[in-house]
């Protein structure tokens, strides 16, 4: 092979980290009802608050919610470790520090894919007692959801979001032969229909993170990304990037042209303007575009 056409497959740094980033910021609304975490999702917010000792702090995933009416936080912790008394310690200051920086309430929360083994007793504050939800992957039953997303592809069901993101998680519920799941994982995105296919494009590159996690090689990771149809998807979502930028530029030259237009209308008066521009009275008279 040509050694200035061949594709070098280099392991994604950090594919955990990716991961959450992807998901909190492209499926923020998506990951909150998958998690069953309380309240609705609002949409995201910064992630890193300086605190008191002088640092920046950042989250993993900080987003708002509604909260009893009016507008609250979730802190969504991904640790890939096991959850300790040092993780609640660190949890905790996310908390006390975004409520004192946000002047509102705080729910925290904490997935991980090792099981917890026993509640952690947390010596918090009597008059801010900390508690977070704790969720474990390994909790759920990878065997079984992944039959059941396996029986409703095969019998070519329409998935919702949610029930497609468990295509991204089912490996994280196996504490052995992930790259055996990865495979089934991987050739199941191919058949998938989904309720709102734009967001099949995601799934893909959130695919990609837990590729590099659980592929045993670069020659399974080169694969595997075939498999998905990586490539495919890239130039699928340049595409459709493009055309954002472009409907974003056509609008602010046809702002511009209306504004100039609407000047132009007190100079020169409407019919002029009527003659050599494709805007209606309407859109004239009442100075605005509705296009």
């Amino acid at each position: 092979m040509n050694r200035r056409n061949k594709h070098k497959i280099k392991r994604m740094d950090k594919p955990d980290d990716t991961l959450v980033k992807r998901q909190s910021s492209y499926a923020g609304d998506v990951m909150h009802e998958y998690h069953g975490f309380p309240r609705h999702y609002l949409g995201p917010c910064m992630n890193e608050y300086p605190n008191a000792l002088g640092g920046v702090p950042r989250t993993d995933s900080t987003y708002y919610i509604n909260y009893h009416g009016r507008r609250g936080i979730m802190n969504w912790e991904e640790e890939s470790g096991k959850v300790n008394i040092k993780t609640l310690d660190k949890l905790n200051n996310y908390r006390i520090n975004l409520e004192y920086f946000s002047k509102t309430n705080v729910i925290s929360a904490i997935t991980t894919p090792t099981p917890i083994e026993n509640e952690l007793e947390y010596d918090s504050s009597p008059t801010l007692p900390f508690k977070p939800l704790i969720i474990s992957y390994q909790d759920m039953d990878g065997n079984k959801i992944l039959s059941t997303i396996k029986s409703k592809i095969k019998d070519k069901e329409v998935l919702s979001k949610v029930e497609s993101m468990n295509l991204v998680m089912i490996p994280k519920m196996f504490n052995s032969n992930q790259d055996i799941v990865l495979e089934e994982v991987c050739k199941l995105l191919k058949e998938l229909k989904i309720d709102d296919e734009s967001f099949k494009l995601e799934l893909i590159f959130e695919i990609k993170c837990v590729i590099h996690k659980y592929a045993k090689t670069l020659a399974d990771i080169e694969r595997l990304e075939g498999v998905i149809g990586l490539q495919e998807a890239i130039t699928a979502k340049q595409f459709q990037d493009q055309k954002l930028i472009d409907k974003g530029l056509q609008q602010g030259i046809q702002e511009g042209e209306f504004n100039l237009a609407l000047k132009l209308k007190k100079e020169i008066g409407i019919e002029k303007i009527l003659e050599i521009t494709d805007f209606t009275r309407e859109e004239l008279e009442s100075e605005k575009l509705n296009r």
